[in-house]
């Protein structure tokens, strides 16, 4: 009879965890539904990665003075977008990009009448420690339409095996969760943003860390640029698959700073003694650009070296010039610049249809002269393509395949003569493209 008892009380009493974890749980998705938002953009020219066409995605509210939303970069696009947002129950309404990251998956948008209607309180951001592998968490946002729903994993990992350092988890991101945010089940607070999947992997998805994120969004309040530094450089990849901080090559000028190749970066000092990787790097110059320090270990000592670190070109600012069906780009600093190739402008898209595909230029393709000669910027290259075009003249073009549909083939170039119709620029506006 006592041991009956005994089995009956330990029964009530986990039954009561499981009740109150419940009811944690539904209290914690049913205040995401009020400050997790749908995200829809249109695409009519893609810089880059991006698609053209219409995409939806998710966000969650950070700042409700300023009508700032946190999302991905890819549910924004880096392209001139059209973008709307809409709260629970309520209509899309016109939004604009504020700040998109060239390294994290990230973009601050931003809403303003809407937001003033938005009366829920703000969620919490973890925004001082990654979360331990194990903690249970839950996903936010609209899976392949299902608007507003709520799904619940663990955190499996960090793992930096990729672009930049992510949170891995088991919680389910689909097509729509992309932007919303993976929540904390415990504390409620927000750790990190859905970003992605593995497809070929049963649950295997990823989150851009809410530690990282966070910075970006302080020295967005505190009206200071948070770009990440412009670092052309190539590590070499560790035997674990995880990227290290020893460079194989280094593109920046020694005259500004004296990195080499086989250098290792430890830290930065007078704000983190140690860096196990690029976005740990990343993270630590943000918003400290300039005059840099940097803790480094060379032919076995180490140093302290320093030197200027610019930021990179804002996502923003990028501006290209699209002709007879193509958009061309000033590539970045760490892209083509070669031995074999030292060309700045590339073929970023290309239109169906168009003359340029008619002609079989492809993306990637590395501009490398124009009627024989080398052209180093857009505005030369504009001049030029306008000239083209007022006077009826097609112009001689030579590309290098840089292996954008392959493998990078160095000494393959293709001749192309076609006029140039419909020549414009195309920006990414600062009001949001």
């Amino acid at each position: 009879m006592k041991l009956n008892l005994i089995g009956i009380i330990a029964s009530f009493l986990l039954i009561s965890v499981i009740s109150a974890h419940a009811e944690n749980d539904e209290d914690v998705f049913s205040k995401a539904q009020h400050y997790t938002v749908q995200i829809r953009k249109a695409v009519t020219i893609p810089f880059g990665n991006d698609k053209k066409g219409t995409a939806f995605g998710a966000g969650f509210v950070v700042d409700t003075q300023r009508g700032w939303i946190m999302t991905n970069a890819h549910v924004v696009s880096r392209s001139p977008a059209r973008l709307e947002v809409a709260f629970f129950g309520r209509k899309f309404v016109p939004a604009k990009k504020v700040y998109v990251d060239p390294f994290l998956d990230l973009a601050i948008i931003s809403i303003n009448e809407e937001m003033q209607k938005a009366t829920a309180a703000l969620p919490e951001l973890e925004c001082t420690n990654l979360p331990g592998v194990g903690r249970t968490v839950g996903t936010f946002g609209h899976p392949n339409g299902l608007k507003f729903t709520g799904t619940r994993g663990i955190i499996s990992g960090h793992t930096a095996k990729y672009e930049s350092e992510m949170l891995q988890t088991d919680a389910p991101i689909n097509p729509g969760n992309s932007g919303g945010p993976l929540i904390s089940l415990s504390s409620g607070r927000i750790v990190g943003i859905n970003t992605s999947s593995m497809n070929d992997s049963q649950n295997s998805n990823f989150a851009v860390p809410m530690q990282y994120a966070c910075r970006v969004l302080d020295l967005l309040r505190e009206g200071k640029d948070p770009s990440p530094p412009d670092l052309p450089l190539a590590f070499f990849k560790a035997p674990n698959e995880q990227m290290q901080l020893r460079i194989a090559r280094s593109l920046i000028d020694p005259a500004k700073f004296d990195i080499r190749a086989g250098d290792e970066i430890v830290g930065v000092p007078g704000v983190v003694e140690s860096v196990e990787n690029e976005t740990q790097l990343i993270h630590a110059l943000r918003g400290r650009l300039g005059n840099v320090a940097l803790r480094i270990k060379r032919e076995g000592q180490e140093l302290v070296i320093n030197g200027k670190l610019e930021p990179v070109k804002k996502v923003n600012d990028k501006t290209c010039i699209m002709f007879s069906g193509i958009l061309l780009c000033e590539t970045p600093s760490y892209m083509g610049r070669d031995d074999f190739n030292p060309g700045k402008i590339a073929v970023y898209f290309v239109e169906a249809g168009s003359l340029g595909d008619f002609n079989e230029i492809e993306k990637m393709d590395m501009l490398n002269s124009v009627n024989g000669k080398k052209i180093e910027t857009l505005d030369a290259f504009y001049s030029v393509l306008k000239t083209s075009q007022e006077e009826k003249k097609p112009i001689n073009f030579v590309f290098r395949d840089t292996g954008g549909k392959g493998a990078p083939s160095y000494f393959t170039y293709t001749e192309r003569t076609l006029p140039v119709e419909n020549l414009t620029w195309v920006s990414n506006e600062k009001n949001g493209g």
